[in-house]
Parts: structure tokens; sequence; C-alpha cells
């Protein structure tokens, strides 16, 4: 398994995996879309999981920053194996680390996917149990829409 910065032409691979590993979910959910793959793509810190020809998982982050220090925020994991997923981590801490960032987020629901609840532990991310609590505005707040909001 290799991991890489994700690239243009992974566009419709990374679209088609998030959508099976996360299917049946309201549009705003997703969020592979070309202009938000194209800003993590600059982002130092999304990876693309490959083995072979094909892409086996990604994680889309971005370094935020909080006034004194930068976090490394991750918006989207998506993978299909916890060995997929741990790599994809230990690519973020390390890219992270790297750029002098020394702290790494993540938005899990915890028992959704097994897969990565198990490589969060191995990679030592820890639940810290807080709720996120989002309002959405404009013509999607509007139509009643709550979500997809770091989902």
């Amino acid at each position: 398994m290799h991991f890489r910065f994700l690239e243009e032409p992974d566009f419709a691979e990374l679209q088609a995996l998030e959508r099976r590993v996360f299917p049946d979910r309201p549009d705003a959910f997703y969020r592979t879309a070309p202009a938000a793959l194209r800003f993590y793509a600059r982002s130092g810190h999304s990876f693309v999981a490959s083995g072979g020809d094909r892409i086996l998982g990604f994680v889309l982050a971005q370094a935020v920053w909080q006034g004194d220090r930068a976090t490394v925020l991750a918006t989207r994991i998506a993978a299909e194996s916890t060995e997929v997923y741990a790599g994809l981590l230990r690519a973020l801490v390390k890219s992270a680390y790297d750029a002098n960032a020394y702290e790494v987020a993540l938005l899990a629901e915890p028992g959704e996917r097994p897969e990565l609840d198990r490589a969060l532990a191995e990679v030592q991310l820890a639940d810290r149990g807080r709720r996120l609590h989002t309002r959405v505005l404009g013509g999607r707040g509007a139509r009643g829409e709550t979500g997809g909001v770091l989902e």
C-alpha cells in the first residue's frame, strides 16, 4: 500500500469510494465535490491510499489556525479496512508533526465504522466524548437542513 497526496485524476474514484463507504446520505454530507478536492489537494494534509491501480481510501484534512497554534482537522476519512484507515491516520499525524502542528482532530461517530474505531485506537487518537452543535444558514437552513456540517 502506498500513501500520497491526492491529485485531480483521482477525483472520480474518490467520489465513488465516499459514496460506497457512506451510502444514502444527503448531498450536503459528501465532501468529494471537485472544488472541495482541489482545495484539499493543496492542503498538505490530505492523502490517498493506493494499492496497485486502485484507491483504497482517503483522508481530507487541513490546518486550522487557533490563534496561538495550528490544529490539523480531518473532515473526512473513508476506507474499507482497518489497515487502510490506520495507514491514512499515520500519514495524517506525520504530516501534522512535520508542519509543526502538534494537534490532530477528527470528527467520527463511535461504533459507526468499527474498522475506523480500531485504527483510531491504534494511532492513539482519543475520543473526547463531546458533541458537535451546528446550524445551517442561508437557503439550506431555510429548507430545514441541519446536516452536512463537518460530517
